[in-house]
């Protein structure tokens, strides 16, 4: 069965995928999708990955750090929602917001995973799996419907 860490990894090299297109064409579309795939990603992990980390002491310190990496990506994000493809900032701004994505995920990936495994049970890593789905499975209806996504 999936664990947590699979979907999360494959999810991550999806994100780096769209980074790379978004590079290439400098379009808010492109922006678009890689906001479409992290907004969801994140609250995902913030709301079933991380709390369930920060009951382990040992990975407190991992956990706190990923939040803020969340946010300084959450922020970038927000500032370029409000940008126009054609500013003078645009290139710069989406490569500062791949350097922040690009760091969180080679963190989480090497420590917060690496760690994670070593307290966390198979069953639990794939429990986590399963909520997270069902979480953007939910999440995405809402998006499709209009519906409020708090």
């Amino acid at each position: 069965m999936e664990t947590i860490y699979d979907i999360l990894k494959a999810e991550h090299d999806q994100v780096a995928e769209l980074f790379q297109q978004a590079l290439s064409d400098g379009s808010k579309v492109s922006f678009v999708k890689i906001r479409i795939k992290t907004d969801p990603h994140m609250m995902g992990e913030e709301k079933f990955f991380y709390p369930l980390l920060e009951k382990k002491e040992e990975l407190r310190d991992l956990v706190s750090e990923a939040y803020k990496e969340h946010n300084e990506a959450k922020a970038l994000i927000s500032e370029m929602e409000d940008m126009d493809e054609r500013d003078e900032n645009w290139t710069a701004k989406l490569s500062e917001l791949k350097q922040s994505i690009d760091h969180h995920v080679q963190e989480e990936e090497s420590k917060v995973f690496e760690r994670a495994r070593n307290a966390l049970s198979q069953k639990e890593a794939e429990e986590i799996a399963q909520q997270y789905i069902e979480f953007k499975r939910s999440y995405m209806n809402r998006v499709e419907t209009g519906e409020p996504l708090a």
